[in-house]
């Protein structure tokens, strides 16, 4: 009886190592030059892990590449590439990289990766200097703010996605008249 529990816990241990070896191989079957073609480069090809050392930010090296939510983010390093893989929400910029300030006056400006802070564990990115300087006269209510427009935003943004979605399948013309 023994024999055959050993034999199924070998086929299950099997099964989770080629499974897990042909989702490695999948990502790994991409074409470099395809994949740098076909994927924005995020945070202007910062490692955003580095942002969290005591060193501070620096440039990846696009030997070390991941795709994550329709972005390409490059490391400086394999094990800050295999720590973002384990965790990547952890790492993310807040507000997709846009001025964290900018959004509390209702604007999506895109950030410059090279000026931030990190609150409460959290990267936020900056436009310039003066608005890190102004978000950091009042970063909890300034925080509140960019969390308010940024989810009004992101709501606005389904919408769109969705009706863009909805009408690409018409293949007729609508006409309307109000």
């Amino acid at each position: 009886m023994k024999i055959l529990d050993i034999s199924k816990l070998y086929y299950f241990i099997l099964f989770v190592a080629l499974s897990l070896n042909s989702a490695f191989v999948v990502a790994q079957s991409m074409d470099k030059t395809k994949l740098e073609s076909e994927v924005p480069l995020a945070v202007e090809g910062y490692d955003i892990l580095t942002y969290f050392n005591i060193n501070g930010a620096k440039k990846g090296s696009d030997k070390y590449q991941a795709v994550y939510k329709g972005k390409r983010y490059i490391f400086s390093s394999l094990l800050n590439q295999e720590r973002f893989a384990n965790d990547p929400n952890k790492y993310l910029p807040q507000y997709e990289a846009y001025c964290a300030h900018s959004l509390t006056m209702g604007k999506e400006m895109l950030a410059n990766p090279a000026i931030y802070t990190l609150e409460e564990g959290k990267l936020y990115m900056f436009s310039t200097l003066a608005a890190r300087d102004a978000w950091n006269t009042n970063v909890e209510k300034n925080r509140q703010l960019a969390n308010t427009k940024w989810e009004y935003k992101a709501i606005k943004r389904d919408q769109q996605i969705n009706a863009k979605k909805r009408w690409a399948k018409e293949n007729t013309v609508k006409l309307f008249s109000f």
